[in-house]
């Protein structure tokens, strides 16, 4: 059940409307894995219903209105309950790149999920979660190219 999610333009918590994204690259087709879509689907039960945005403040039954909300009353508790040190929710895009290039996912395809226009911020910034190349490393172009005796 994996899915991909156009997305074409975003909420930030200074515009009350979508607007386009900061950059063309920001336009972007994400692939939503397994776990996030289930995540997304139960969620969407309480919400979507309504006609209403996927996420909203819970007590107050409407949009979060910027970070600082989430911050406050849901994002502390659930990180001091989980035992994990204190990072704002910005940070969960660092993880989620973090993780996928040490899983071994392209790092192009990992920029594009991220909204970045090529590899290189990718790489300087996360190359050290890049997996060192494993013995099987140019194994394909042999075949490929019929290099291989």
């Amino acid at each position: 059940m994996r899915g991909v999610v156009m997305v074409p333009r975003a909420l930030t918590q200074h515009s009350k409307e979508a607007e386009s994204t900061k950059t063309n690259a920001g336009r972007r087709e994400v692939k939503l894995l397994e776990r996030a879509m289930h995540a997304l689907q139960e969620q969407k039960a309480f919400t979507w219903a309504k006609g209403e945005e996927v996420f909203q403040n819970p007590r107050l039954e409407r949009r979060w209105e910027g970070d600082q909300p989430i911050r406050k009353t849901l994002w502390t508790g659930i990180l001091q309950n989980a035992g994990v040190r204190y990072r704002n929710p910005y940070q969960t895009r660092h993880t989620y790149a973090s993780m996928m290039l040490s899983a071994g996912e392209h790092p192009m395809w990992v920029a594009k999920q991220m909204g970045h226009a090529d590899w290189t911020m990718i790489a300087r910034v996360y190359g050290r979660w890049m997996p060192d190349a494993d013995q099987a490393a140019g194994l394909k172009a042999e075949i490929v190219f019929g290099l291989k005796h």
